[in-house]
């Protein structure tokens, strides 16, 4: 059987690849259709974006698989995202959660994030005492897990961005990138290419005082996920905006294969509104929970 410890991490890096952000760059663009349309679509103030994913397993009998929504702003550096999670398939988690669905929301402000999980869930550790929500201070949370980069990363104006992948997309090398045809995106018409993303291209695409914590981060992620390159399609409108991102990968856990695919629309660019921040006798800070948890 899969590890779910270690599939969760898998299927949460890929997220993470997905789902965060970081800064801008003067790297040049030109001759890369991918690359030049990232660098347009994070100039913009803002998104809203939803995004499905699938995992699958020799192990299971059916795919887990999860949709959801989310939204950034960039001046305020504040965000939300909602998350759920069918897994139907794994009837361990379902007896667990007394359901075959799971909903995670997440609040974003600045570098702390707020994570709202299932009763299920925290009702079974005593140190959240009824607290659903958990504060998280991703900076100091990149410390202690001995990732030094993933602090300064997350002090660029734009970290912990819904729309990071479009920054990664920056990565892309233009004798990657093959035009597939045109499709319409959710009633904008759009480019369809398909190109890889160079992990190692990455801090190169970042601001230079960010290069040195980038090339840790990304390091760090290489060793979690195995992997040096993300195949990617991105459709891209006449704008040059960034509408679709899709991306997979598999990778083999405890003898079993493992597969990741993440697809993410982008439905709207620009200024989000400010999302609240959940009360405070509703939150449980992790670094207390840690420490109580031993």
């Amino acid at each position: 059987m899969v590890h779910l410890g270690r599939t969760s991490g898998l299927a949460c890096a890929a997220v993470l690849i997905a789902l965060a952000g970081c800064g801008s760059s003067s790297s040049s663009v030109s001759g890369d259709p991918v690359a030049r349309a990232a660098f347009v679509s994070t100039g913009r103030p803002g998104y809203q974006l939803s995004f499905s994913l699938k995992i699958n397993s020799g192990a299971l009998p059916a795919p887990i698989t999860g949709t959801g929504n989310g939204s950034y702003n960039v001046p305020t550096r504040s965000g939300s995202v909602a998350l759920d999670m069918d897994f139907s398939s794994v009837p361990q988690v379902v007896q667990a959660l007394g359901s075959s669905t799971m909903r995670v929301e997440e609040v974003i402000a600045k570098t702390t994030f707020y994570i709202k999980l299932p009763v299920a869930i925290t009702d079974r550790v005593p140190a959240f005492a009824g607290k659903p929500w958990l504060k998280v201070d991703i900076a100091k949370a990149g410390a202690a897990a001995g990732i030094p980069g993933l602090s300064s990363l997350t002090s660029n104006p734009t970290s912990s961005d819904p729309g990071q992948l479009l920054q990664y997309l920056r990565a892309t090398s233009g004798g990657t990138v093959t035009k597939v045809g045109s499709d319409s995106v959710n009633g904008v018409q759009a480019t369809h290419y398909r190109a890889k993303v160079s992990l190692d291209r990455v801090p190169g695409a970042l601001p230079p005082a960010s290069r040195t914590s980038a090339r840790q981060a990304v390091a760090a992620l290489e060793r979690m996920t195995h992997l040096h390159e993300i195949p990617v399609d991105v459709w891209v409108d006449n704008g040059n905006l960034v509408r679709r991102v899709g991306m997979s990968f598999n990778e083999t856990v405890q003898g079993q294969s493992l597969g990741v695919a993440i697809t993410i629309n982008i439905l709207n660019y620009g200024p989000q509104p400010r999302p609240a921040l959940p009360p405070a006798d509703q939150v449980t800070d992790a670094s207390t929970l840690a420490a109580t948890s031993g």
